[in-house]
């Protein structure tokens, strides 16, 4: 029955989803000002979930640097939170931690295709590192 039901949210998505590496991100109004790192849970041409130690509202803008484990040059975007919730990965009594699925919103369109070959390449898989 697990099966099926992960079968079925994964034919729902609109893309192809994959490992990434790390991003940064600020709030745009913020004009980034303040920085900060998250760990990516997954990516797909459409957008990305991420590991974040603060919570922000849905419907958030941030500007986002994508950081690709195949060693690529970083790609520039803009993304709107969907959603917002605590995580079940960790979790500790001081600090919380959220997932955040973060839709993107301003997207060069050779950035987009490089997701799509990305997420094609290394769908469900941990792409090496170049060093």
């Amino acid at each position: 029955m697990e099966t099926k039901e992960k079968s079925n949210s994964a034919e729902r998505r609109r893309a192809k989803r994959t490992y990434a590496s790390f991003i940064e991100y600020c709030r745009a109004e913020d004009a980034c000002s303040k920085k900060l790192q998250a760990f990516t849970e997954n990516i797909s041409a459409t957008g990305i979930c991420i590991f974040i130690n603060e919570e922000i509202e849905a419907n958030s803008l941030l500007l986002i640097t994508i950081y690709l484990l195949d060693g690529s040059a970083p790609i520039e975007t803009k993304g709107k939170v969907a959603w917002i919730r605590p995580s079940s990965f960790l979790a500790t009594q001081d600090r919380k931690h959220f997932d955040a699925g973060i839709e993107f919103v301003e997207i060069a369109e050779k950035d987009r295709n490089r997701l799509v070959d990305y997420t094609s390449k290394y769908n469900e898989e941990i792409p090496p590192s170049k060093k």
